[in-house]
């Protein structure tokens, strides 16, 4: 491959990466609430002295793109650092959103049909590092919008 041809694909790409970021700004779970509580049962936690166990825990958190901040059950408040759609090629699912939070926790959450139909509902994780004896905390989540989105005029 010659280095022109080496440049005319890496153009392609991404020029093709910028087409697929351009189309997927809006958050596909706006169309349903800009508040959504998201409900969990347990976590996988991965220690530094041990392999990855699951315990038994139950919580919830309210993810409050409207405030642009993720709220846990006792209050404590995460800033929102930033929120993207993701398409992946050959994905049965059609997008999915990564939200990132100021305290480097990530949520992955996808629709819950298998279609790629935007639902009132989605499925997805919290991966939140940890420091000291737990390294990682990996829960599943069910989430739900908790009110409308306001419709613009």
């Amino acid at each position: 491959m010659t280095i022109r041809q080496s440049l005319r694909h890496t153009l392609s790409a991404v020029l093709v990466a910028a087409a697929a970021s351009a189309g997927a700004a809006e958050n596909p779970m706006w169309r349903t609430a800009l508040v959504w509580s998201c409900q969990y049962e347990m976590a996988i936690q991965c220690e530094r002295s041990r392999d990855c166990a699951p315990v038994t825990v139950k919580g919830t958190i309210e993810l409050d793109y409207d405030e642009n901040r993720v709220v846990e059950e006792t209050g404590t408040s995460h800033a929102i650092k930033r929120h993207y759609v993701q398409t992946i090629a050959g994905s049965p699912i059609a997008s999915e959103v990564k939200v990132e939070l100021i305290n480097n926790q990530v949520l992955w959450l996808s629709p819950a049909d298998d279609a790629g139909i935007f639902s009132n509902n989605w499925v997805g994780a919290i991966l939140s590092p940890k420091a000291g004896v737990v390294i990682q905390d990996l829960r599943p989540l069910a989430c739900k919008p908790v009110r409308r989105a306001a419709r613009p005029n």
